[in-house]
């Protein structure tokens, strides 16, 4: 094992060395040992904001007071400090990342004589330095025109983390349950061509993960012997052909907190005999779709119920009163709209209230955490209670998730003790809530009586 000296003085050095950092990333649990200056830590991905950091002292060690995590977003520039702890703790305050990007970690011990190691934030080392990335790749794939008996595709893949080795072509031939894999050169921007056992249309996918573990993933239809699936007949090649455009444009997705989706449309170009019935096609991944049903009332809106949470694509196929339609959506046919069915809450953690002394006297600074697949742009807002079960006042709303707000109290109108609770809103409409369940003491003033005079007391 191998443990670092923070300082050249040993004697100091003993009491405030720490043996070991741990950090835990779901359930990957990570050990760190104390670097030495010339030994930086390696870089650790992962696609989680919200993570825990335990901590570790020398055995037998008594002679420390508490122990700081300190986090740096600019490389070790600026230091900003993010929680504190007792030694016999253990575990500092769930961290959570206000944004993507490289965090470093590092410690700062107080011993009993008040006396602070490293004393100075340019001192400071990082014993941990993390990557977090919730991001998938972007990745687009394109069918090319066939040569001869072989099918080909083209792709470009966008993520500054890309993992290279995670590239997986594969495709799927009408009727078949498992994927057949090509080999490819492990390249961001390619293409490949390859001869298919079967002359039928197939679906091809292109999968890739970053280093975080976040996967994106796109589909094209390819056809045997033919243009790409779904082209219209060929132009002339022009002289200055586009370049390939990396973000197809996709079908709109709604999101809704219900099972039962309420579909509204209009029905357009209806001839003499009217509309005899309007069919409800669904699909999970744009290649097997399903007839829902069909309504003969032919009347807005289309109400369906779906099993479970999940990616829903719905089209709508129009009947006219002598029976005449458009063909009903094929593998590869996108739906007219994409239904995101999410019925699960923000996950909400009240990690501090603090209140303000000296030159902060006024203020509460609330931290918190708060991770949802789904969460909305601004997700998250404060609000205070005297009793905590009812009468929330709000304390500010609309705020980005960042993990930690300053309350400016006003002189009036706050109770010397209150709950403080966080909301945080997906954008499926589900708000998960956390909140005290002591109350929050913000009049931190003590008495003290001076004697203004002495007389003599009546018997």
């Amino acid at each position: 094992m191998r443990t670092a000296s923070f300082t050249p003085d040993a004697r100091l050095s003993a009491v405030h060395r720490l043996a070991v950092l741990l950090l835990l990333l779901g359930t990957c649990c990570l050990t760190l040992h104390a670097q030495p200056q010339s030994d930086e830590p390696r870089i650790l991905p992962t696609r989680d904001r919200t993570f825990r950091i335990p901590f570790q002292t020398q055995p037998g060690e008594r002679r420390l007071r508490e122990v700081q995590l300190h986090y740096s977003t600019d490389q070790g520039r600026t230091w900003r400090q993010y929680g504190l702890a007792r030694p016999e703790d253990g575990s500092f305050q769930p961290f959570t990342a206000a944004a993507d990007g490289l965090y470093w970690f590092s410690v700062r011990t107080i011993d009993l004589q008040g006396r602070a190691y490293p004393l100075a934030d340019t001192e400071l080392r990082p014993a941990l330095k993390v990557l977090v990335d919730t991001q998938p790749p972007r990745v687009a794939v394109r069918s090319l025109p066939s040569q001869g008996n072989n099918v080909g595709v083209e792709w470009d893949i966008r993520d500054d983390n890309l993992d290279l080795n995670s590239l997986r072509l594969e495709y799927l031939a009408a009727g078949a349950s498992q994927y057949v894999p090509l080999r490819i050169d492990p390249v961001a921007s390619g293409q490949h061509y390859f001869a298919p056992a079967t002359n039928g249309p197939l679906e091809v996918r292109l999968s890739a993960s970053d280093t975080a573990g976040n996967i994106g993933q796109d589909r094209a239809i390819v056809t045997p012997g033919g243009a790409p699936f779904g082209a219209q007949p060929a132009n002339p090649q022009p002289a200055n052909p586009q370049p390939f455009n990396p973000a197809p444009a996709q079908p709109a997705v709604r999101m809704v907190n219900s099972k039962r989706i309420s579909l509204n449309y209009k029905i357009d170009d209806v001839g003499p005999s009217g509309v005899s019935a309007i069919e409800l096609w669904y699909t999970q991944d744009a290649r097997t779709w399903q007839k829902h049903g069909e309504d003969t009332n032919a009347k807005p809106p289309y109400v369906v119920d779906v099993n479970d949470e999940g990616m829903y694509g719905f089209s709508l196929v129009a009947r006219s009163g002598v029976g005449l339609s458009d063909k009903p959506p094929q593998m590869g046919d996108q739906p007219h709209i994409w239904v995101e069915v999410d019925l699960t809450r923000p996950v909400v953690r009240l990690l501090g209230t603090d209140v303000g002394r000296g030159p902060d006297t006024g203020n509460l600074t609330i931290t918190w955490g708060a991770t949802d697949k789904n969460l909305a742009k601004q997700p998250i807002s404060l609000s205070f209670s005297e009793t905590g079960d009812s009468d929330w006042k709000p304390i500010a709303g609309n705020l980005d998730n960042t993990g930690r707000y300053v309350w400016r109290m006003p002189p009036t109108g706050v109770p010397f003790r209150f709950h403080i609770r966080v909301d945080a809103a997906d954008k499926a409409g589900n708000v998960g809530t956390a909140q005290t369940t002591q109350h929050v003491i913000v009049d931190l003033a003590k008495p003290r009586p001076t004697i203004l005079d002495v007389g003599s007391a009546s018997k």
